[in-house]
C-alpha cells in the first residue's frame, strides 16, 4: 500500500519539479538543443563537419558567457520578459526545421524592452561571440569552413 502511494506521490510531483526548473535552466537546455539541431544542419550541408563541430552542451566558458548575457537582460527588463523569450524558443524548438534555423529564418525576439542595438551590446560586453569562435576554432570546424570557400 505504502509503495503504490510513494510512486503517486512522486508522479503528481513531476509536474512541478518541471514548473520549479529556473528560467536559466530552461534557457541553457533550449539553446543546447538548438546547437545541436545547428551542427545538424551543418554537417548535412558540408559532411567534412562531421565530428568536427562543438559540442552543443555548454562548457564553462561558454556557461559564463551566457549567464552574463541573461543576467545582462534580466537585469535591463527584469525576469518575466526574459522568461516569455524562453519559453518562445521553447515553442519554435517544437517546430523549427534545422535547415531554417541555420539559414537564420528563426529569429528569436529579443526580451520585451530590449532593441537590437541594446541586444548586441550586451552579447558582445559579455563576450558571447569570441567564446563561439574560440570553440569553433578549437573543435576544428573554422578550418573546415575555411577550406570549403
Amino acid at each position: 500500500m505504502i509503495r503504490p502511494l510513494a510512486i503517486g506521490a512522486a508522479l503528481a510531483l513531476l509536474p512541478l519539479t518541471a514548473s520549479a526548473q529556473s528560467t536559466f535552466d530552461r534557457f541553457q537546455a533550449v539553446a543546447e538543443a538548438m546547437n545541436a539541431m545547428m551542427n545538424d544542419a551543418f554537417v548535412a550541408e558540408i559532411p567534412a563537419l562531421e565530428g568536427n563541430l562543438p559540442d552543443p552542451e555548454w562548457d564553462e566558458p561558454m556557461l559564463a558567457a551566457y549567464s552574463c548575457m541573461y543576467d545582462g537582460y534580466v537585469g535591463r527588463v527584469g525576469e518575466e520578459p526574459v522568461a516569455d523569450m524562453v519559453t518562445e524558443m521553447e515553442e519554435m524548438l517544437e517546430t523549427i526545421d534545422p535547415v531554417v534555423l541555420i539559414e537564420g529564418g528563426a529569429a528569436v525576439e529579443n526580451p520585451a524592452g530590449i532593441s537590437d542595438d541594446e541586444a548586441l551590446q550586451i552579447v558582445t560586453d559579455c563576450g558571447l561571440m569570441e567564446v563561439y569562435m574560440a570553440r569553433m576554432a578549437e573543435s576544428g570546424a573554422m578550418q573546415i569552413l575555411m577550406q570549403q570557400q
